[in-house]
């Protein structure tokens, strides 16, 4: 009698040696439908392959969901870079994916390394596979990566293929022949004659899954049997063949795509979760355990079959295992998993426990949708008993600028607050209310003092709820621009933050402390009084520094250096941005990357280098940002500048207005300042002589009333001439004269900053060895993939970077990648 052995492994030669080449490049993709046996393969090469071998397997769409994962594959490799990369988030804009690339490629890989990605067709998203096409170009020759996926991987495969980055293994490689088709089924104890052979090739065309099954069907009954569909194949030669105790317990756990013994215990609850485990993976190949991740997954084929079985059952059942799957997911801490099969569950009082939990922290505009889904849908009955959970949930609305939907459950809150008996509780939800209102009342000082003030008395102490990781200045690198919203009161408003920032850090225990010494001191360097600029900024560093209060630093640090480039002291300036971006990144608070970005763009666009000022700022791609709405007309003040530097005149005339529009929501005045001088500028450069005064004349009355003279001196390359000519017309005499004093002093020394970069600071005055270096830099090589080529030391490539950055007058890899690309344009 034969003795069969369904489970043996048979991976075809053309896979095998497909699957040697993996080591020959930097990704390999394996595209094929599901059950052909790619990740079968990908197992059972890797087990022999002598490599540190990292697997994810994708679970479903979510982006924040897959770099959580991802993370915990690199932190196996270095934890604090996890750190970062977690702290950073999702490689979802241009700026983020370079930081992450930085982290990354900044590891070393003493040893072949493998990141195999599973079921990646599930993630479909274009910034992720954009992140590894650039991972991939930049990665250490240790570094291998795997995607797994039944669907093209990406519409520049072919390209990244013709280049030598990518190796490509399709369904033809996974397809049987006849031939083997015989020796499969002979490893496993089968034998088949040619004519059987023959006909199980045209029944299944070589797929794997279909061949698996009918083998199946031949052991049980002697014969092959071609059922209509694959699930009635399945139900035939798996699923009636096991007890009704093991497919009650495949009913609780194939939700899941893969899952830890813990995790089935959970689920099943009873002792023999265990023992029933070892049955599955011992009766048939579907069901396997991988011992570095410690999981257990069931084949898709399997667990499309036995999720239709679920999906048949009655309601009640389904909510019942939906819902222990939100108590595990709860247990572990995995509070987006938890709501979701709460949801499922249609346990919404559940839900919004989980959602109090975790006071809506692991929310972000990802999983926007999802939430709003969810509050749309929970009875207002629960959403009652739960008034702390629609608390965060109305921040979040003001945060996706949801304004109508806030404003009707801000009033639905407000009365199912005051009903609460508990009158100590009832001040408390109102007072965290009172203190989440005042962001709504941005940028008035005025309102948001009212409501700070009503905030405090409410609470009678700090907030239990208040996040304090987030940006108090919303990521903008100037206080001064984000509240100065009305002409002729600036001088109000600076008194009125004082006001404010001493109530608000009561609430806070010190969110913010500094931001009121730093608007004053815009406000002294905006109208030209550098001294008291500097004084006012040393306090502000002081008290933030003393608080912690990395934001409020970073805006003062940016207005240290517009003092520098006043003196025109550009190596002080430089120095200071770097110093920013090292508290960023040591300080791991990646929100402030954009700001960072903006305070260098600035930098540049003043002394008219437009190809230093960061891509995405100079080509107006706001979307490669992740920044707040806030921020929106400050990227635009310097994006502005980049289109004159540009000699985009028309463009800028055509999209001013978008500018002011922008400006105009709080509103924000020096954004109206200066788009009025960038169009006073782009006439003038077009002859358009009548509408270049008009435009600078509405500029001047903003501004004139507050004495703000910086906007126009920091453009006077560009208005000199329009400012003679409306003095000559006896238009604001005395301000105008005021600018052109102080413009005098600062073009000097800004013309000497220029002059000194051309002399001093040119490609020309790199040595052999620096210039070799920078250029590997600019083709986005790594530091250790540099020192190995050069057969040099990191430390020695890091080194000569400071040097290099310090010849070139530039602050940042990046700049030294596009003033390369610059060069062979030229």
């Amino acid at each position: 009698m034969s003795t069969y052995n369904p489970k043996a492994l048979y991976i075809r030669k053309p896979i095998r040696k497909a699957l040697e080449k993996v080591w020959e490049y930097p990704l390999t993709v394996i595209e094929a439908p599901m059950g052909y046996g790619k990740t079968t393969a990908v197992r059972e090469y890797l087990k022999n392959c002598k490599a540190k071998v990292l697997w994810q397997t994708v679970a479903d769409d979510s982006i924040s969901g897959f770099w959580n994962g991802f993370c915990r594959l690199i932190a196996k490799l270095n934890n604090q870079c996890a750190i970062s990369l977690i702290d950073l988030g999702a490689p979802t804009s241009s700026i983020c994916r370079e930081e992450s690339l930085d982290l990354i490629t900044g590891l070393v890989f003493s040893r072949k390394t493998v990141i195999v990605i599973d079921d990646y067709h599930l993630l479909s998203c274009e910034s992720i596979d954009k992140f590894f096409e650039c991972l991939i170009k930049k990665a250490h020759p240790n570094l291998h990566i795997i995607v797994i996926s039944r669907e093209m991987f990406s519409e520049n495969t072919a390209e990244l293929m013709l280049k030598g980055y990518c190796y490509l293994i399709d369904k033809r490689n996974f397809e049987f022949t006849q031939d083997e088709i015989i020796e499969y089924y002979k490893l496993c104890g089968v034998q088949l004659k040619q004519q059987e052979a023959s006909a199980l090739y045209a029944y299944t065309e070589g797929w794997v899954s279909a061949l698996y099954l009918c083998m199946l069907s031949i052991m049980q009954e002697g014969r092959i049997e071609c059922q209509a569909t694959l699930h009635e194949l399945i139900e035939k030669v798996v699923y009636r063949n096991c007890s009704p105790e093991l497919k009650a317990f495949l009913e609780v756990v194939c939700i899941f795509d893969s899952f830890s013994l813990k995790q089935a215990k959970a689920m099943w609850n009873k002792d023999n979760a265990e023992v029933l485990l070892c049955q599955l993976v011992a009766k048939n190949a579907f069901t396997t355990y991988d011992n570095v991740s410690k999981t257990y997954q069931i084949h898709n084929v399997f667990t499309s079959f036995l999720r239709d079985l679920l999906d048949r059952q009655e309601e009640k059942k389904q909510r019942s295992i939906y819902a222990m799957a939100g108590e595990w997911y709860l247990s572990v801490r995995d509070y987006i998993n938890a709501m979701h099969y709460f949801y499922k569950a249609a346990d919404f009082d559940k839900l919004l426990t989980v959602f109090e939990l975790d006071r809506g922290e692991s929310i972000n505009n990802s999983h926007r949708e999802m939430l709003l889904r969810y509050f749309a849908e929970c009875p207002t009955a629960i959403k009652r008993q739960h008034p702390l959970a629609v608390l965060f949930y109305v921040s979040k609305l003001f945060l996706f600028n949801e304004k109508e939907l806030y404003t009707v459950q801000y009033k639905e809150l407000i009365e199912d607050i005051g009903s609460i008996q508990d009158e100590e509780k009832r001040n408390w939800l109102l007072g965290e209310l009172a203190f989440s209102n005042m962001f709504t009342r941005y940028n008035d000082l005025n309102a948001m003092a009212e409501q700070a003030s009503q905030a405090s008395q409410l609470l009678k102490g700090p907030s239990r709820i208040f996040n304090s990781n987030s940006a108090w200045n919303f990521g903008a690198p100037s206080i001064l621009y984000l509240f100065y919203r009305c002409s002729g009161e600036l001088e109000k408003q600076a008194q009125q933050i004082m006001e404010l920032i001493h109530r608000y850090c009561q609430i806070t225990a010190g969110h913010g402390a500094g931001g009121d010494y730093v608007m004053q001191a815009e406000r002294y360097y905006y109208c030209g009084d550098f001294e008291n600029a500097e004084i006012n900024n040393h306090k502000a560093m002081y008290i933030a520094g003393c608080h912690q209060q990395l934001g409020i630093m970073l805006c003062a640090m940016f207005l240290q250096i517009r003092l520098a480039l006043i003196k025109g002291d550009l190596s002080s300036a430089l120095d200071v941005l770097q110093q920013m971006r090292s508290e960023v990144k040591k300080n791991r608070k990646y929100m402030y990357v954009d700001l960072v970005d903006m305070c260098e763009g600035y930098i540049y666009s003043c002394l008219g280098q437009a190809y230093k000022i960061p891509n995405w700022i100079l080509h107006g791609q706001l979307q490669e940002s992740r920044l707040h709405y806030p921020c929106y007309a400050f990227f635009n003040i310097i994006y502005g500048r980049g289109l004159l530097l540009k000699g985009e005149y028309t463009k800028l005339l055509g999209i001013a207005t978008q500018f002011i529009s922008i400006a105009s929501v709080f509103p924000h005045l020096l954004g109206h300042v200066y788009t009025y001088i960038y169009m006073a500028a782009a006439h003038y450069r077009l002859n358009h002589y009548q509408e270049g005064q008009a435009a600078l004349k509405k500029a001047i009355d903003i501004a004139a009333p507050d004495q703000l003279i910086m906007p126009f001196v920091e453009n006077g390359d560009y208005i000199s001439n329009i400012l003679i000519d409306l003095a000559q017309d006896g238009n604001c005499v005395e301000f105008i004269g005021h600018v052109r004093k102080v413009y005098a002093s600062v073009s000097k020394n800004v013309e000497g900053m220029i002059a000194n970069i051309e002399q001093h600071f040119g490609i020309t005055r790199l040595t052999a060895r620096e210039l070799e270096i920078a250029e590997l830099v600019a083709q986005g090589l790594s530091n250790h993939i540099i020192a190995t080529k050069l057969s040099i030391a990191e430390v020695t490539v890091k080194k000569a970077l400071q040097k290099i950055y310090a010849k070139l007058g530039i602050g940042s890899r990046a700049v030294l990648v596009r003033l390369f690309t610059e060069q062979k344009k030229g």
